[in-house]
């Protein structure tokens, strides 16, 4: 048993190879109980049969005492005393009549304390495997009922574009204010529809991604505890029957200390390492989900928000996701602080195994099942809801009001919502500007389509996107500062050429830092990612740099468009969660190559949060891995 190992974090989607491996183990458990019940039966014939022949020897010293003592013709009756020889020969079929009952007592002992016992274990196990696969089930249930609501949003989506289609025809024929109306309504429905379908695609994705990196590895990690649970179960087993045998006689216990030699040496950690080392195969993560155009109206993958009534709709679903996600994030967070607690028991358990408990090791594990279930279930849930908050609030054009405090749930109690001003603030990345500029159309009216907010974990959240794929006069930063953005505004459309905006270290191999004052010329512009690929003249490096961060003259913009199709931009960019740090409390020196030293004081930037492991995935001077979580505040 070791700490370090994980079916979970090595084996990827491996649920149904990993509950067989179990399955099988559990059920090995009946052969061995089988294999005790039959030795019981020997021990106790062989009791009874060496019980008679003591018996059948007894009548016989009896009947033969005295002639062996004092011959047959003795001058006088030696009554009760016997010869010596025949006081020894007493001795040993006494003894022999004591060892029949040692061995009675041997099959009485492996029936109670060993064959029954494991028949015992085999149902306790078993029935926390159905519940382990309970828990699978009801996972995979919930990741696919998100699938099924993605493809009813996109069905009603697409009847809703044929709908719309058909009024639009109708209108066309007979422009009267009747159809007008009609298509106008038409218009709006189809409009939500598609918000709708955008949502469930966000909410999809993450979902996927939680159930293959979390959900996933929790069920297979509960899996190998519960067979790790059986060795350990096992062990004492064997050991007790050892034991109980082992008082038959020293010949018999020389053969059993080499038998306690290499149960001893069963570890439940060596189980485990040679299923992983037999199971490693090539996996490929399944593809995000993506928007599809309906054949018969919208074509790309903006939020539509043309009017009050589109928003008025997001409003509502945003109110009540709000209201959701806190009702959520105090269960969780509970829930999260109890399972914290038990893997560091878990954690301690398996750091010392050769001193394991196996039913600490037992009841811990049934303890962690009890929570692991509710919290994952809260978790996801938590995460449509966080999901339908970034969609909304992240592609609504900043004119709209998006408050919910007048919003009314079913008579429900409102919580306040906390993500209303989350649009200037939420996920910002540490190296934007502290100011920004205002959002206007090409034609200074406001901007009625927004770029999708991708929320998939490969995406650079926080930096604003350019909402028509160029720059030009429509330079947007949304930050929570408070700078004169009428100043910035103007200043843009004083210089009619390309220009950074603001100084930029690249992090990634296809990105480029620029500086201000550095010329740049334009190679392929934004097209809805946020990012655009330039030449640094100064530098004469070409690559990615965020949108925001410089302006693109429209004649370059033209000119580029006017060569053909632009080049293929690069893959999304990576996430960028809202940065956190955490302080040291107390020094760890590393303890394998997936890990980070830390001393005291040290200021950790949080990569990925705590899972319940009671391990955090952070940053510390330049040094990325893992380190406890109780060790710093």
């Amino acid at each position: 048993m070791s700490a370090d190992l994980s079916i979970g974090n090595e084996i990827k989607d491996a649920f149904k190879e990993t509950h067989k491996w179990v399955q099988n183990n559990l059920k090995w458990l009946k052969d061995i109980e089988q294999f005790y019940t039959e030795r019981a039966k020997l021990e106790r014939e062989y009791s009874e049969r060496l019980s008679r022949l003591s018996a059948e020897y007894f009548n016989k010293k009896s009947s033969t005492s005295v002639p062996i003592s004092v011959g047959d013709t003795p001058t006088t009756t030696p009554g009760s005393v016997e010869a010596a020889g025949v006081v020894a020969w007493n001795e040993i079929l006494s003894q022999t009549d004591m060892i029949s009952k040692d061995h009675n007592q041997l099959s009485s002992d492996f029936e109670n304390h060993v064959a029954n016992q494991l028949s015992g274990l085999f149902t306790k196990l078993d029935m926390t495997l159905s519940k382990i696969t309970g828990f699978n089930n009801d996972m995979a249930s919930k990741k696919d009922n998100i699938y099924h609501e993605l493809e009813k949003a996109k069905k009603d989506y697409d009847e809703a574009c044929s709908t719309m289609e058909i009024a639009r025809n109708r209108c066309t024929k007979a422009s009267n204010d009747r159809n007008k109306k009609k298509l106008n309504e038409k218009e709006v429905e189809m409009n939500k529809c598609k918000n709708e379908y955008l949502i469930r695609i966000n909410q999809a994705n993450r979902t996927k991604d939680k159930y293959y990196f979390q959900d996933v590895p929790e069920v297979l990690d509960l899996l190998q505890d519960v067979n790790e649970a059986k060795t350990l179960f096992l062990n004492d087993l064997w050991l007790k029957a050892a034991s109980v045998e082992n008082d038959l006689g020293s010949r018999v216990s020389k053969r059993l200390e080499s038998a306690n030699s290499v149960v001893k040496q069963n570890k439940p950690s060596l189980n485990t390492a040679i299923f992983i080392k037999h199971n490693l195969k090539n996996w490929k993560e399944p593809q995000d989900f993506t928007y599809k155009p309906s054949p018969v109206w919208h074509d790309d993958e903006k939020f539509a928000v043309p009017s009050s009534a589109e928003v008025d709709d997001l409003r509502i679903k945003l109110a009540k996701a709000e209201n959701d996600y806190n009702s959520l994030q105090d269960k969780a967070q509970n829930e999260l602080s109890r399972l914290s607690a038990l893997n560091k028991i878990k954690h301690e358990m398996k750091t010392n195994e050769d001193k394991v408990n196996a039913t600490k090791f037992y009841d811990t594990l049934k303890d962690y099942l009890t929570v692991i279930s509710p919290f994952t279930s809260h978790e996801t849930l938590k995460l449509q809801a966080e999901v339908q908050i970034e969609s909304i609030q992240n592609n609504v054009p900043e004119e709209y009001d998006l408050s919910t405090d007048n919003i009314d749930l079913s008579k429900s109690k409102k919580k306040s919502g906390i993500f209303s001003k989350l649009k200037l603030n939420i996920l910002n990345v540490e190296s934007r500007p502290s100011s920004g500029g205002s959002t206007s159309s090409g034609n200074g009216g406001p901007l009625h389509i927004t770029s999708l907010f991708n929320t998939s974990r490969r995406t650079r959240l926080g930096v604003a996107t350019n909402n028509n794929g160029e720059d030009g006069d429509n330079a947007s930063v949304h930050t929570s500062g408070t700078g004169d953005t009428t100043k910035t505004a103007q200043t843009y459309n004083d210089d009619g050429g390309n220009k950074v905006l603001y100084a930029y270290v690249k992090q990634d191999n296809d990105e480029i830092s620029i500086s201000p004052g550095d010329k740049i010329s334009l190679v392929a512009r934004d097209t809805g990612s946020g990012w655009t690929k330039i030449n640094n003249d100064d530098t004469g490096e070409m690559g990615l740099v965020p949108t925001t961060y410089i302006r693109i003259s429209s004649t370059a913009v033209a000119a580029v468009n006017g060569r053909g199709p632009a080049p293929e931009v690069p893959p999304p960019r990576r996430s960028t969660l809202p940065v956190r740090t955490m302080e040291a409390v107390y020094a760890y020196e590393a303890q394998g190559d997936d890990e980070i030293s830390i001393d005291v004081g040290d200021v950790i930037t949080v990569v990925r949060g705590d899972d319940g492991s009671g391990w955090t995935y952070g940053e510390c001077d330049g040094q990325k891995g893992l380190f406890p979580t109780s060790y710093c505040k």
